[in-house]
């Protein structure tokens, strides 16, 4: 439920949610009255016009009644909404689904010169405290890692560092697209993170399989099996009628979970978290279809998963980083952190923010290469079953293989675009709002040339000559703002650095797309050998028929019920005596009409062949190799 927006109350906010000194009193509005909150979920006024609709109309309003209402977690966006969350409002004037994010987040906090760097731990509780903590002068450049997104950190943070409301907005949906924002005093990057997991085996209830040292069976694998004369809970008949497999549908709601348990890396030593697959992350929404990809993905048969999240970066005018995770900060600032422990490094050195975001989107990028070989191993084995054994199921494979890798570009891809976008971002030292306003042409005043032996009479009395160009006369255009009206600069080190994090990409979008085109030309392979193979079948079908033929005809005719005849009166060698020259004749005549071509090719190829030696002798002869 949700209802209409006071535009005018929160038109007195700012982007950072600043009130007005005079509070204004909110519009009453008829679709407002039962909650008057600023929920941007579906409208007051839909709700409870669907239910009309229905008895007015019960035998043409089939499309409402089957109308699935969306639950109240559900973001279901009002058209006409206002943009954007602010972080200084209250709870009751934020969605609820946004309140509800709550997780243990890991917050790592580095501040660092060239010659000192101090590295600080904190948590939910502490984060506020740590903040209040003035940086050391020293200490110039300051990186912020959240991992985990909760909005009390979040409302936290975005207080503290007047961070916009159309940022905070983008990071707290999940599945928004890559992209570089440019505000005021601060830039946010949103880009998704994809990396190699290890799923974990008790997910499917393979108790044999879990090796894990931390495994528990009891939380990760399949329930109990419920005894003949244990009562069926609610919970039971509930599970039981979910379609979906338990490590899909684990509450047996009947929607595929938003995350699974895996581990972080590819062996069973690292830790178990929970992850969004990328069938998930791309089609959560029907059950089925990701039910049965993730069955059968290309990488399933060695239990292996491509984990997808979304990371959100503000780059910040005082020097500051701020990075958000879902659950891979650890990955991305482990190697981050080795490189600021030494003096040696660029990143130590320099104290730049910017080379501080190039290193974080090279982590994460690099963080794809191991998907990358997976999935070009598992287009090599395709390859090889497809060259083998063609079959259907290779060609099923083989479908999913490259819907998979379709999914994988459409994640990829733009990051090339946005390492461009901050290549080639300019800053200018301008507020924002600031225009340029064009400046109206100046009258040039020449003095009269001495060297002039006639004067017009306005020469003569010793008045100005006014001299214009024709670009004079042409009207102004309309004011436009800058392009660039911020304060937050790429240093040209940063600049050069992140050539490297776009050649990375790039190598890597284009083994994706070789791997998209292999499986293309895999598939074509299959279904030509699958083809030839039947036009073999169909030939020696058409071999036995011609050869039978004959003999059919001959049979036909002494088979006949004939009364009186010479034919009949001889022994039964006489049919073979002339079937088996006719059938012989028949033969060659087939056989040569239908191997013609072939000799014609044959021969064509002989005499090539004859020619390309003796050219070839001619050549060793005059002593060319």
């Amino acid at each position: 439920m949700s209802a209409v927006r006071d535009f005018e109350q929160s038109r007195g906010r700012s982007a950072t949610g600043a009130t007005l000194p005079i509070p204004l009193s909110p519009i009453s509005s008829p679709t407002s009255r039962d909650n008057p909150t600023f929920d941007r979920r579906a409208s007051t006024f839909s709700r409870r016009s669907t239910g009309s609709v229905r008895f007015r109309h019960p035998s043409r309003a089939q499309t409402v009644t089957a109308y699935h209402e969306p639950q109240d977690s559900e973001p279901v966006w009002q058209p006409g909404a206002e943009p954007g969350i602010d972080t200084s409002a209250t709870d009751e004037l934020v969605p609820p689904e946004i309140t509800s994010l709550k997780a243990e987040c890991e917050i790592n906090i580095v501040d660092f010169s060239d010659i000192d760097v101090r590295h600080i731990r904190a948590d939910n509780d502490s984060i506020a405290q740590v903040l209040d903590d003035r940086r050391p002068d020293n200490m110039p450049c300051r990186w912020i890692s959240v991992n985990g997104l909760s909005w009390d950190v979040i409302r936290c943070l975005g207080n503290k560092f007047n961070l916009h409301r159309l940022a905070i907005e983008d990071m707290v949906h999940t599945h928004g697209r890559t992209k570089v924002d440019w505000y005021a005093d601060h830039a946010c990057v949103i880009l998704t993170l994809q990396k190699l997991v290890l799923l974990h085996q008790c997910n499917r209830g393979h108790r044999g399989d879990c090796d894990c040292p931390d495994a528990d069976l009891d939380h990760y694998g399949r329930p109990h099996r419920r005894k003949p004369w244990e009562f069926r809970s609610s919970k039971a008949k509930k599970r039981q009628n979910s379609e979906l497999p338990y490590y899909l549908d684990k509450d047996g709601d009947g929607k595929v979970d938003e995350f699974v348990n895996a581990h972080t890396g590819v062996s069973t030593s690292a830790p178990i978290k929970q992850v969004r697959t990328l069938h998930r992350y791309e089609s959560g929404k029907i059950p089925e279809h990701t039910a049965w990809m993730e069955r059968h993905s290309t990488l399933a048969s060695e239990n292996l998963s491509v984990s997808v999240e979304q990371v959100a970066i503000f780059l910040l005018a005082d020097n500051t980083v701020i990075s958000f995770f879902e659950q891979s900060a650890e990955d991305v600032e482990g190697p981050i952190r080795d490189r600021l422990q030494s003096t040696e490094t660029i990143l130590r050195w320099s104290c730049d923010a910017s080379l501080l975001l190039e290193a974080i989107i090279d982590a994460i990028v690099d963080l794809a290469v191991p998907v990358k070989d997976a999935y070009n191993k598992a287009r090599k084995e395709l390859q090889v079953d497809a060259l083998i054994n063609p079959n259907i199921k290779t060609s099923r494979s083989l479908h999913i293989f490259g819907e998979e890798i379709d999914m994988l570009q459409n994640l990829f891809k733009p990051m090339v675009h946005l390492v461009n976008a901050l290549r080639d971002h300019q800053s200018e030292p301008v507020g924002p709002g600031v225009a340029q306003v064009p400046q109206m042409p100046k009258l040039e005043i020449q003095e009269p040339s001495p060297s002039r032996s006639e004067k017009t009479p306005r020469d003569r009395e010793g008045a100005p000559t006014y001299s214009r160009k024709t670009s004079e006369f042409r009207k102004p255009g309309p004011l436009r703002r800058m392009e660039t009206a911020n304060s937050v600069a790429i240093s040209p080190l940063a600049h050069t650095y992140f050539g490297d994090v776009l050649d990375h990409c790039i190598t890597i979008i284009q083994a994706l797309e070789q791997m998209d085109a292999s499986a293309t030309n895999i598939s074509t392979l299959i279904f030509n050998t699958v083809g030839a193979k039947t036009n073999n079948f169909m030939m020696i079908l058409a071999i036995v028929t011609v050869f039978f033929s004959p003999l059919t005809f001959i049979s036909g005719y002494f088979g006949m019920n004939f009364s009186n005849g010479d034919g009949l009166n001889h022994d039964f060698s006489f049919f073979w005596i002339i079937a088996m020259p006719c059938l012989v004749v028949f033969m060659l005549i087939v056989f040569a009409t239908m191997l013609w071509g072939n000799i014609v090719d044959f021969m064509s190829k002989r005499g090539i062949r004859a020619h390309r030696h003796r050219r070839n002798a001619t050549r060793r002869a005059r002593g060319y190799f």
